[in-house]
């Protein structure tokens, strides 16, 4: 595999001749038949079959939306697509094959930027001027460290072939369904990749794939919003996790038994720094063979699990897909016995080398053998664990060719589904903690993944390191998975590989804190990083910004039930709600937090401000407290992280150090001063644990507000009941001085809230 070399379109024949009567497209002697579908809310999928071709199966589901009228048309002469005029394929360059490869082309709209793409390692959000393929990686094996160290290395271990391209104010989705490697080609210059012209990339937009069915889904916006909301339904939402998967949580290769969960638990409870998940790495295993507990460091996980569950915090223990090839491990044998293992062009079960020595891998291709490791997930998951780490499936398998891994009996290759294996222990690893816990919300996180992934499993993006590329990193990756339909994702804190210096670590945890997965985690042999271990100035800030996301929880927890219901991620960037704002697009070191907070982090060496740019409005600084007005203009921040909320927002909070019932809960709403205007918030509140919100046990209650220089009116409304009355304080921040709630005089006492600067002064309403 070439990772930085692309087909390119002089190799390739191209369509000659479409029969629009009987959908047959010519190219030579090659026959294709073309199916095209159209759906609600310009929605298109096309499909293309060649006669005599048997395509594999793959394990992606699309959920689309009701059948519609087509706004995207079929020419004839020569083939090629025309999407409501929005973008069009250039003259003969429709759809070519070469080989097994096939290739469609776009011609680049007026003044085109390009965005999405997944998890990719390129330090800016805006993608024009690339070439990029998709191909699951082992990135620390199959790339040297001089590249990946302080270098975008491509491609890396997820992969969604996903391009948004924005022309104006009109949004377009590209999206590839094949598992076979497959590649985008975006036209632009980026002169920092191009040494000689001839590297430039090509005029048109090209994108395809190395084998498999072409079967390409088309989404139109019209915005950006709209846009990846009908992804992520088209792929699948993210199943509501369980509140305590949304907590900070402390990871380190190397705890390696119960006395270091127990030391850890008690560090975490000492120090008040709350802490939901304790990991385990390969560690806890015996002899690295998965599905072993080593009892000699762990005598009974059972009951140690029992135990920390008292105090809040769960076991998340490691899975690795190889099993260790030893005869006389009762895995293997099983395994072996139920022929559940991927096979060699020999026919042989095929053998990497990886933690245990020479593994075999499961084939989660097959239905058979998801359904064998799930059985092994729910032994484990009655043990009192409720979720896992999913590592090393992209699959990594050592220094051994994985093209040798053959998949469903040896019948097909390691192209055709490389990229998907890790959802298909995905799909196997969450139906085993489902049945040993039925009717409660499991957690699954993954270092790969596929498009689909969003149904099963959280992802992190993989070996990192600690340094502030990785840092600056991290906001363009995860607003990339954002928008391509994986929203639930996070990197390891402070970098996976090296020593962060104490700066390091403070500025990524102020960066991440609000992120929507956030893991401590770090490499064998590395300094502790615990917040508590660290030298106490450090540690004191360290958990002021772990306590100040278990405050946002309410707010974090709320979003994540908005992405379930409408698709909406959680991380986005700033042109998601400020689109009509060109100069927004191509920033890439600043995020909002659902609609209404603004996080601007620091994430450069040395420098202790820095710009930031703030859309048109005004904005409340939650470091100072003063209202700032926002423009097309940057403006120099504080040296403490910029965290601003959008005017007229309502912010859910817990009170610090309270109680973590979302029943109970600080409704702060967000006046600028000598304003008029209005708002409506629901918040929403149920267990946290189980699956009793999909039959109705939640409770809501909405605020709905109006204001001017004056007055301010307030309407508190109970909603849904199912899980009990919600008791609500409102809080207000700026505002008039007269208020009323639900009809009657309110009075107005003073309040006080740390955010992310020195106390600020409000007022609570009753």
């Amino acid at each position: 595999m070439f990772f930085h070399k692309q087909p390119h379109p002089a190799n390739f024949r191209f369509a000659d001749a479409f029969d629009a009567t009987t959908n047959e497209l010519a190219i030579g002697k090659r026959k294709f038949k073309v199916n095209l579908e159209a759906f609600e809310g310009g929605v298109h999928r096309l499909r293309m079959e060649e006669h005599g071709v048997r395509y594999v199966e793959h394990l992606t589901e699309f959920t689309p939306p009701q059948p519609a009228e087509t706004s995207l048309k079929l020419t004839k002469s020569p083939f090629g697509i025309d999407l409501a005029g929005f973008i069009a394929s250039p003259e003969g360059m429709g759809f070519g094959v070469c080989g097994d490869t096939w290739l469609m082309a776009l011609a680049e709209p007026k003044e085109a930027l390009f965005f999405g793409l997944g998890e990719k390692n390129f330090d800016r959000m805006e993608r024009s001027g690339l070439r990029t393929r998709f191909w699951n990686t082992d990135v620390w094996s199959d790339f040297h460290w001089a590249h990946w160290g302080e270098h975008p290395a491509d491609p890396s271990y997820f992969t969604t072939p996903y391009l948004i391209v924005k022309s104006g104010e009109t949004y377009l989705g590209i999206l590839l369904t094949t598992p076979y490697p497959s590649f985008f080609e975006t036209p632009g210059k980026d002169d920092q990749r191009v040494f000689v012209e001839w590297q430039r990339t090509y005029p048109h937009l090209l994108f395809g794939a190395q084998g498999g069915k072409p079967d390409v889904w088309f989404l139109v916006g019209p915005t950006l919003s709209e846009l990846t909301q009908k992804l992520q339904k088209l792929v699948g939402t993210t199943p509501l996790p369980p509140l305590w998967a949304l907590g900070y949580h402390q990871s380190k290769w190397g705890y390696a038994s119960d006395a270091d969960l127990l030391d850890l638990d008690k560090g975490f409870t000492k120090s008040k720094t709350p802490c939901s998940g304790l990991w385990l790495d390969i560690d806890y295993m015996r002899g690295y063979r998965v599905f072993t507990v080593d009892e000699s460091r762990f005598p009974n996980l059972k009951a140690l699990a029992r135990k920390l569950d008292k105090t809040g915090r769960k076991i998340i223990p490691i899975l690795d897909p190889g099993v260790k090839f030893e005869p006389g491990y009762a895995v293997y044998d099983d395994g072996k016995k139920r022929d559940v293992f991927c096979k060699t062009p020999e026919g042989s079960d095929y053998v990497g080398l990886v933690w245990p020595g020479e593994t075999v891998f499961p084939d989660f291709t097959q239905k058979k053998a998801r359904d064998w490791w799930a059985g092994y997930v729910r032994q484990l998951g009655k043990q009192g664990i409720e979720g896992c780490w999913i590592d090393m499936n992209d699959p990594s398998t050592g220094p051994v060719d994985p093209n040798d891994m053959l998949f469903r009996q040896g019948r097909e290759s390691h192209a055709a589904h490389r990229n998907e294996y890790s959802l298909g222990m995905q799909m196997a690893t969450r139906a085993g903690f489902e049945a040993a816990h039925p009717g409660k919300r499991v957690f699954i996180l993954s270092r790969s993944g596929f498009t689909g992934t969003s149904r099963y499993s959280a992802i992190w993006s993989g070996d990192n390191c600690a340094n502030y590329f990785y840092l600056r990193m991290s906001i363009p990756c995860a607003l990339g998975m954002s928008l391509s339909g994986q929203p639930f994702n996070g990197a390891d804190l402070g970098g996976f590989g090296g020593d962060p210096t104490d700066q390091l670590l403070l500025d990524w945890t102020k960066a991440h804190f609000l992120f929507p997965f956030l893991r401590n985690h770090s490499g064998l042999g590395t300094p502790p990083r615990e917040p508590f271990n660290r030298k106490p100035a450090t540690a004191k800030v360290m958990r002021r910004y772990i306590r100040l996301r278990q405050q946002f929880m309410p707010t974090l927890y709320n979003l994540f039930i908005d992405q379930e219901e409408t698709g909406a991620p959680m991380l986005r960037p700033l042109m998601f709600e400020f689109d009509a704002d060109a100069d927004l697009a191509k920033i890439s070191d600043q995020f909002l937090v659902g609609p209404s907070l603004l996080q601007a982090p620091l994430v450069t060496e040395k420098e202790r401000t820095r710009l930031v740019h703030l859309p048109k409005g005004k904005w409340f600084d939650a470091c100072t407290g003063d209202w700032v007005k926002g423009d097309v203009k940057t403006r120099p921040a504080a040296s403490e992280t910029p965290l601003y909320v959008r005017e007229g927002s309502v912010v859910a909070l817990w009170p610090e150090g309270g109680a973590e019932d979302l029943r109970e809960v600080e409704l702060h709403l967000f006046i600028a001063p000598k304003s008029t205007g209005e708002t409506s918030f629901t918040y929403r509140a149920d267990d946290g644990a189980t699956l009793a919100y999909q039959k109705g046990v939640r409770s809501s209650i909405t605020l709905e507000a109006t204001w001017d220089a004056k007055k301010l009116t307030l309407k508190l409304e109970p909603g849904m009941d199912g899980f009990g009355p919600i008791h609500a304080k409102l809080i207000v921040h700026g505002g008039p001085e007269d208020a009323e709630l639900n009809g009657k005089r309110a009075s107005l006492s003073n309040h006080e809230l740390i955010l992310t600067g020195d106390a600020l002064t409000c007022r609570e309403v009753s």
